[in-house]
């Protein structure tokens, strides 16, 4: 019983000692940028319209990865005859962040960063083209 007993408070250890690291994140430095980011894909069925900006924070990793993406807050406005909420954005733009890379780091770091997501109006949209800007802003 006595070995049941010590894996269990050695996992909980562990357990704890994860969420405390998780708090203790420093912040990244103001400067940080992506050297590679990917672009939201809407689907093809949505036919909302909608621009704005979007408030991510994230953890980049030691190895330059972005891990936890959420959105902190977001601002949309329809563009056109558009009405009511924006549908898939939030989930398009999450996708796309969690694909981003960061140049290595000697530490994991917190980071949030505003993106701005425009349409850019009602064109045609070929194969693989999209007709919406997305920028890190």
């Amino acid at each position: 019983m006595k070995p049941i007993r010590n894996l269990v408070v050695f996992s909980l250890g562990l357990t704890l000692g994860g969420y405390a690291s998780a708090a203790t994140l420093l912040t990244c430095p103001s400067g940080l940028a992506p050297s590679f980011t990917a672009t939201p894909k809407l689907p093809s069925r949505l036919h909302n319209e909608f621009s704005g900006e979007a408030q991510v924070s994230f953890v980049v990793s030691v190895a330059g990865h972005v891990q936890s993406p959420t959105i902190v807050s977001s601002a949309w406005q329809p563009v056109g005859l558009s009405t009511g909420q924006p549908v898939g954005y939030n989930e398009a733009i999450l996708s796309a962040v969690a694909q981003w890379r960061y140049p290595p780091r000697h530490r994991a770091c917190r980071h949030r960063v505003p993106v701005e997501f425009k349409f850019q109006g009602s064109s045609s949209v070929g194969a693989g083209r999209s007709n919406f800007s997305f920028e890190p802003t």
